[in-house]
């Protein structure tokens, strides 16, 4: 972990100084790091093998988007979405019995509203895979709220997901704006954005405080 945060670190002061360029495998190299930490944990062996696919696809979109950029936008698109297949799965799988209730339903429309729209303010608008990203993304983020879990694990998964959404955004801004500024945001909510994400995933409390555990909130 350690690592982890001091390659982060090395990797955000990097890109404020001028005339410097970060290796396109300095991100993929973090994510291997992330997955021997995630390995050092306890888990079901079928929880750590979703975890290391999803984090070797993580390497695989990282180095591509490093190499490539806008050139193979749609391509980077396709992987991110087998990648939140994954994390789909593995969050789904903790969710014992999922009844589709009316506020359940409710709830779905208006993630995946929000995410169309912020889709469609991003630049998504004649690019359908984007749309479909988006709801992916919306349905992970459902997944998460309906989780039972600690209110402090469910903190680490819901805003580490959306500092994963985050760094799809401003990447996609540096396609057409490479300032320092929008690059230091998509590189910390890449990095931080993944390590709270499997912190929670892995039931881990980085910062431990007593908390409450939530419910399930919509299946009555």
């Amino acid at each position: 972990m350690l690592t982890y945060i001091v390659l982060a670190i090395i990797d955000l002061i990097n890109c404020t100084l001028p005339g410097q360029e970060v290796s396109m495998w300095l991100r993929p190299f973090q994510m291997f790091i992330l997955l021997l930490w995630i390995n050092q944990h306890k888990n079901s062996l079928i929880s750590k093998i979703l975890m290391t696919f999803t984090l070797l696809m993580a390497v695989i979109i990282e180095f591509v988007f490093c190499k490539y950029g806008s050139s193979l936008e749609n391509t980077i698109i396709l992987l991110i979405m087998v990648k939140n297949f994954f994390l789909s799965y593995l969050l789904y799988k903790d969710i014992n019995q999922l009844q589709f209730t009316r506020k359940l339903l409710r709830w779905a429309f208006s993630y995946i509203a929000v995410f169309l729209v912020i889709c469609a303010l991003v630049g998504g608008k004649n690019n359908i895979s984007a749309y479909l990203l988006a709801i992916q993304s919306a349905i992970i983020l459902l997944l998460i709220s309906l989780r039972k879990s600690d209110s402090t694990i469910f903190r680490h998964r819901y805003l580490g997901y959306c500092l994963m959404i985050f760094s799809l955004i401003f990447g996609k801004i540096l396609f057409y704006d490479s300032r320092w500024f929008i690059e230091l945001i998509d590189r910390f909510s890449f990095v931080f954005g993944h390590f709270l994400f499997f912190a929670g995933l892995l039931n881990l409390k980085l910062f431990p405080i007593k908390s409450n555990t939530l419910e399930y909130q919509t299946v009555k």
